[in-house]
């Protein structure tokens, strides 16, 4: 491998696994399966051309890695999905105790209805908002349009914010009951 290739993939390793390891974790339900998924998907780069991959690198990344859990997941590797979301603490400036206590329980109220979506809406959603995917690179790795991306999220948006009862934008109230 070339010492600029061998750069670039360590760049691309740097930037991506820990991402792709939580959307593999996501799509599986196993820390340890999904650890597989992204080392394949990892060891596929290392085979591409950085001038042909480069330009498009998150989606090529995430549409291997997508396609490496669907294949593991067809096969019945699967293992038993965990039901604990993890969650990263980012305390906010003047929030106390109780209040990064609220917010941590909408935060996994919000995942546990993020989880019930249909297969389909939980990808577009986690794609977009969770790993920062833009909507054609989101159409990319789904194998849809991106107008379908489009459908997706606002199906699942509209979802979410009946269960949680969130009004729409530029409505009222946050979740239902908050007197935050």
């Amino acid at each position: 491998m070339e010492p600029d290739q061998a750069r670039w993939v360590r760049g691309c390793l740097e930037r991506f696994e820990g991402p792709l390891l939580l959307y593999a974790g996501r799509l599986l339900g196993d820390p340890h399966a999904a650890q597989d998924v992204v080392q394949e998907a990892f060891l596929r780069l290392l085979a591409q051309d950085p001038a042909a991959v480069g330009p498009r690198i998150p989606g090529w990344l995430y549409a291997v890695c997508r396609n490496l859990a669907m294949d593991r997941f067809r096969r019945g590797r699967l293992m038993e999905r965990s039901a604990t979301p993890a969650l990263e603490e980012r305390p906010g400036a003047g929030r106390g105790p109780a209040d990064l206590a609220a917010l941590r329980d909408d935060a996994a109220a919000a995942l546990r209805e993020v989880d019930r979506l249909p297969a389909r809406h939980r990808e577009a959603v986690l794609l977009r908002f969770s790993h920062g995917l833009s909507y054609r690179e989101t159409a990319e790795v789904m194998d849809v349009t991106v107008s379908h991306v489009g459908v997706l999220l606002h199906e699942a948006m509209k979802t979410l914010r009946a269960r949680m009862g969130v009004a729409a934008p530029g409505g009222a109230p946050a979740l239902k009951g908050a007197a935050r």
